[in-house]
């Protein structure tokens, strides 16, 4: 097992101090995050995940942000986040895993290559990475990484206000470009970029951004496309772009309205809401079973409001936890319905044998 990169932080005793919150008991049906979480150092490995597993990994960087000229504070998102996942209740059948954070090293992608590494690590073993966030850089390593275990590239489900396809300047990423990023590796090993962006707000992205989203062939839903009348039209559109690729799911907080989500590092005054299309369009997202990793951008924790954007980004991981759950019962409800019909087909449905 090859080395992880020195930017990688394993959990430690002020890790484990930052899981605190109300003690309703011991028993499963009354435990909450902070008392199921086990941390674990993924420097050690990490044992094939056979039941529904989320791993926690920290992208504790706002470095591609302040390159970005974007309002610097996002390396303490993961800090924030894990404070309020903590008092959540915990999911039964859902096994959670906090594996420490990435810390910012002297580049942009330095920084995602170690969290690529993590993030292989998790798709290998079988369980959902959830990457708490940090600057939207991040969304490359996360790319990367599923990329590099599946052996495929995934396409890029982005619930954003930006495009984040910026060209990359001479000094390097940012959290404008990690889009650009995943393109840019597609096109150089000749395949498919899939790219699907949701949420985005005509005011957040030049003209130049557009053509390059057209370009590349991108498919892309404006905030309008949020609403329950318009909702299959968008899932059928998100399927086309998705064709049969696995999927890098990923949340930049400032998809939401600044009344939402004030504490991002670019607030988008006329955003979406988290509301029943909202989840619907991202429970059915999970509901899938193609999602190998979620992601959750842009948290600022100094520019918060009462944890408002905090604890709404913790609303997020929580759902995804629950749709890979149900994405994962449902899997099972098909195979059962499989063999099903496979019994009766040869004679054998009612255990007799075929005459």
């Amino acid at each position: 097992m090859s080395a992880l990169s020195p930017l990688y932080r394993a959990p430690a005793s002020a890790l484990r101090a930052s899981w605190t919150g109300r003690v309703d008991g011991e028993a499963p049906e009354v435990q909450r995050w902070h008392q199921g979480v086990q941390l674990v150092d993924l420097a050690h490995g990490l044992e094939h995940c056979f039941d529904p597993t989320v791993c926690l990994i920290g992208y504790a960087s706002d470095l591609g942000v302040r390159m970005n000229l974007g309002r610097p504070g996002a390396a303490d998102g993961p800090a924030r986040l894990r404070a309020r996942l903590a008092p959540l209740p915990m999911i039964a059948g859902v096994s959670v895993l906090d594996c420490g954070d990435i810390v910012a090293g002297s580049s942009v992608l330095e920084t995602q290559e170690a969290l690529a590494e993590a993030v292989e690590r998790i798709v290998r073993a079988g369980a959902l990475p959830i990457v708490l966030g940090g600057g939207h850089d991040q969304a490359f390593g996360h790319f990367l990484g599923i990329a590099r275990a599946t052996g495929t590239p995934p396409a890029c489900v982005n619930f954003d206000a930006h495009l984040d396809l910026r060209p990359v300047p001479a000094d390097g990423p940012n959290s404008g470009t990690p889009f650009t990023q995943a393109w840019e590796w597609c096109t150089a090993r000749q395949a498919s970029f899939r790219y699907i962006a949701l949420g985005v707000q005509r005011a957040g992205n030049t003209s130049l951004l557009f053509a390059r989203a057209e370009h590349a062939g991108a498919t892309l839903v404006d905030a309008d496309g949020f609403a329950i009348d318009t909702l299959d039209v968008v899932m059928e559109a998100i399927s086309d772009g998705v064709d049969d690729a696995e999927i890098a799911l990923s949340v930049d907080l400032d998809v939401f309205a600044a009344a939402f989500a004030p504490g991002v590092s670019a607030p988008t005054a006329m955003g979406i809401a988290p509301d029943s299309s909202f989840r619907r369009m991202f429970r059915g997202l999970m509901a899938s079973g193609r999602v190998r990793g979620v992601e959750i951008a842009e948290l600022c924790p100094p520019l918060d409001r009462d944890d408002q954007t905090a604890r709404l980004g913790a609303g997020v991981a929580f759902e995804a936890a629950l749709g890979l759950l149900d994405a994962v019962e449902m899997e099972s409800d098909e195979g059962d319905e499989l063999e099903s019909e496979a019994d009766s087909d040869d004679g054998t449905a009612d255990g007799s044998p075929e005459t």
